[in-house]
Formats: C-alpha cells, structure tokens, sequence
C-alpha cells in the first residue's frame, strides 16, 4: 500500500539524469516536494504527463513545491535520450525499484503487464511516438539494457504515484495509480498543495540544484559535460 498522509518520507539520494546528486534532504525546511514515480521516457503516456507537469512549473514553484520525476530507466539510457528533449524538473533513475517499494508502490502483476503494453502501443500509434518508441526498444538491446526493459515493461506492472511531501519531510498527500492511469490534472494537485501544505513567507528559495531557475520555465538541457560514470 502507498505511503500514507502522516508518515515521515524515505530518505532518499539520486544521481539525477542533469548529473546532480538529488536528496530529499535538499529540500527540508526549503520547499515542499512532489514526488511523480512514473513508467518513465519511453512510456507514450508518461511523456504526454511530463508536458503537463512542466506547463504548470512556474504554478507549483509559487506553491514553493519543486516536482521530482522518479522512473525505473537505466540512467546512462535516460541520459542519452534526455540530450535531445529538455527537462525542466529533476529526473531520477530507479532501475531496481527500490524507492517505488520503500514507498509503498506494488507491482499489479503479469496480466496487468501486458494490459499496459498493448495500451501503451495504442497511444503510441494514435499519437504519431511509435516510431520514437521502436527506436527506443531498439536501442536498449544494443547497448545491453534489453534485460532491464524486458523486466520492467514486459513483466511487471508497477503502480504509478503521486506524493506530497511537506518542508519538513512528512507526506501530506498521496496516490496510487496503475500502469495506465492517468495522473492527476495540474488543477487538483495546486489545489492540494494550497490545502495540505500553504506557502510559508519565511522559507527559503527553491533548491535549484543547477536544472532551472525558479523565475523561468524555459527547459534546461542536459549538460554536454556530463560524466557518465562506469557503472551506470
């Protein structure tokens, strides 16, 4: 079961597809934290709910709240694919899923799975990302990460959420979602923001942690000077 409203937030440190090194620490005491645990990049529909969340940036840095995107892909893979479409809020990689678990987020299993594959394969079609879709799967068995896609897209079907994290590292808000679901509208999450954790005169700026600066919405790339490190 998700992570309930009241309890304290898992500790957690991410190297960042960016290249910064993303702790929830950062934020305490600075701004409040909405944590998006997705199917990641090459999910047709998760890249349709990235462009939401980012229309709204500067919305949610009013609410002093900076949005985390959490996704199961293989760093270096996010990295390569990030060179070419920007980013505006911190992406973090969890190949092994330990933070979707520590969260309280379960896998609906295998008949789930290939539910969501064909849907997933659906949206593509109908909005013209097949082609970027294949080119994806493609690239992931030649550089080694068929395993990994295959465990993550074909066999399991772990459930999407949304969690609010107050100033303090307690979570004021959350929710579970399937494969497919679509995520809460820009609207309602504001709305939440205001209602469970209301801006504070005396917090600091937003951690910008060198992805975008809190007065722009203009998408920042990833840097060309990223050292990718072996291991990833």
């Amino acid at each position: 079961m998700i992570i309930q409203s009241g309890a304290a937030a898992p500790p957690f440190k991410l190297e960042s597809v960016q290249g910064s090194i993303v702790s929830l620490a950062d934020y305490k005491g600075k701004s409040n934290v909405l944590l998006w645990f997705s199917r990641g990049f090459a999910c047709a529909f998760c890249r349709a709910y990235m462009t939401q969340l980012q229309s709204a940036a500067s919305d949610f840095r009013a609410q002093q709240t900076e949005v985390i995107q959490v996704s199961a892909n293989v760093l270096t893979r996010a990295r390569q694919y990030f060179q070419t479409s920007p980013l505006i809020f911190p992406y973090l990689c969890d190949p092994e899923k330990r933070l979707y678990s520590a969260y309280g987020l379960e896998d609906r299993g295998l008949v789930e799975a290939g539910k969501s594959n064909l849907g997933g394969a659906v949206y593509a079609a109908q909005t013209g990302q097949f082609g970027s879709i294949s080119q994806s799967m493609t690239s992931d068995v030649l550089n080694g990460a068929f395993l990994q896609r295959l465990h993550h897209y074909a066999l399991t079907a772990v459930e999407q959420g949304l969690i609010l994290i107050d100033k303090e590292g307690i979570v004021r808000w959350s929710k579970a979602l399937g494969p497919l679901e679509n995520i809460t509208d820009n609207k309602t999450l504001l709305e939440t923001i205001a209602r469970t954790c209301p801006p504070t005169r005396s917090s600091a700026a937003n951690p910008s942690l060198s992805i975008a600066k809190a007065d722009t919405d203009k998408p920042i790339g990833v840097a060309t000077d990223v050292t990718l490190p072996r291991s990833a």
